[in-house]
């Protein structure tokens, strides 16, 4: 598990150096920064066929070398990023370079596809009553990065944008580094690898927890998409107190996910835990989209990292207890579920920002609350 999470700390902090930077790196190519959800597309929709194509292959190659080969493309798609930014060495024609940036945002959405082989791995580790508590461990090391991640990209963008790609260049040779030498293969997978296979079907309870999957990125795309600017627009938020938010959401994820929710699984099935999250995330993106008092924006926020670290471990687990031995396979098909809600979250909220401020939160607590009536009769039994 140490290991395991390591490698996604590693991946995860490529991620988090390079999001302070990305409108700079959009306008640095001479567009507006109305391209950056375009680039944000691009990136899921490499990670929806990624999704597809390398949790299948992990099922029969093993998770090691899939996790050598997704973190060799997100290593490729960074080095691309990097070359688009040094016009000398390919061109001067900040048109062709923004296509180039755009090919390394998909090559590297390719490459996101080791989070799901990560996640089959941390199932391949885990008994049934731990795997919620690993699979959010994976939250946790996800917080710990975005905290860490963009501190380091502010810090070297003084330098320049392309040495804020050469730490993230760092970061994910590091961990590729980790999964060649140090990373084995999980001996549970090593036996099934060798071993007659289930064919996976679509049964009704998976179709349910791809519904809720997908439904329920849609419906936190509002906060993902549209929160930075809504603190700006509505409440006149500052850089660094935009920063002071992130930062909250990011410590509350790294205390509730690394520690507090192998507790709520003593507690509660993941059956119930993805019936409370669901219903928590209804009311806090209900209360974000009324709420007009500036103090009060703290404890709404801090619930959305426990209504979503309570969310996605669980589910994923389930996930992962129905599929069998074709865990990779299945939640390669979780990623492309999730790929797609992020593909639509971006222009289903931006359309709605344009209308009103707080219309995409309260449409995507109605979102979350058709959900909660969904996973109360179709989890049922």
């Amino acid at each position: 598990m140490f290991l395991i999470l390591a490698t996604a700390f590693l991946d995860i902090l490529g991620i988090g150096i390079l999001i302070p930077v990305l409108p700079d790196i959009i306008t640095h190519f001479g567009v507006s920064e109305a391209w950056n959800p375009y680039s944000q597309w691009i990136y899921s929709i490499g990670m929806f066929l990624g999704g597809l194509v390398f949790g299948r292959l992990s099922d029969k190659y093993g998770r090691k070398n899939l996790l050598s080969v997704t973190t060799s493309f997100n290593l490729l798609g960074y080095i691309i990023l990097w070359l688009s930014l040094s016009s000398g060495i390919i061109s001067a024609n900040l048109g062709f370079l923004f296509v180039v940036f755009l090919i390394a945002r998909f090559v590297s959405g390719l490459g996101g596809a080791w989070l799901w082989v990560a996640q089959a791995y941390i199932s391949d580790v885990s008994t049934s009553a731990t795997k919620t508590k690993n699979m959010g461990m994976i939250g946790a090391a996800f917080g710990l990065a975005f905290l860490i991640g963009p501190a380091i990209g502010g810090l070297l963008s003084h330098w320049g944008i392309e040495y804020v790609i050469l730490g993230c260049i760092v970061a994910i040779t590091a961990n590729l580094i980790l999964i060649l030498t140090v990373l084995k293969e999980p001996i549970k997978h090593e036996v099934e690898m060798h071993a007659d296979h289930v064919p996976f079907y679509f049964s009704r309870p998976m179709i349910i927890l791809f519904i809720l999957s997908f439904g329920g990125t849609l419906a936190f795309s509002a906060v993902q998409s549209g929160s930075t600017q809504y603190y700006t627009d509505v409440f006149g938020f500052s850089g660094d107190q935009r920063w002071y938010t992130l930062s909250l959401v990011g410590l509350i994820a790294i205390i509730y996910q690394g520690g507090l929710i192998r507790f709520v699984r003593n507690a509660f099935s993941e059956i119930q835990m993805i019936q409370i999250a669901i219903a928590l995330m209804s009311l806090s993106l209900y209360l974000f989209a009324v709420n007009r008092i500036t103090y009060l924006i703290f404890p709404i926020i801090a619930l959305f990292p426990i209504a979503m670290g309570t969310f996605q471990p669980a589910i994923n687990a389930l996930i992962a207890d129905k599929a069998g031995k074709e865990v990779g396979k299945v939640m390669g098909y979780n990623t492309s579920v999730i790929s797609i809600a992020s593909i639509i979250g971006p222009f289903f909220v931006g359309t709605l920002y344009t209308m009103s401020y707080s219309l995409p939160f309260y449409i995507s607590a109605g979102i979350a609350f058709i959900l909660f009536i969904v996973a109360m009769i179709g989890l049922k039994k």
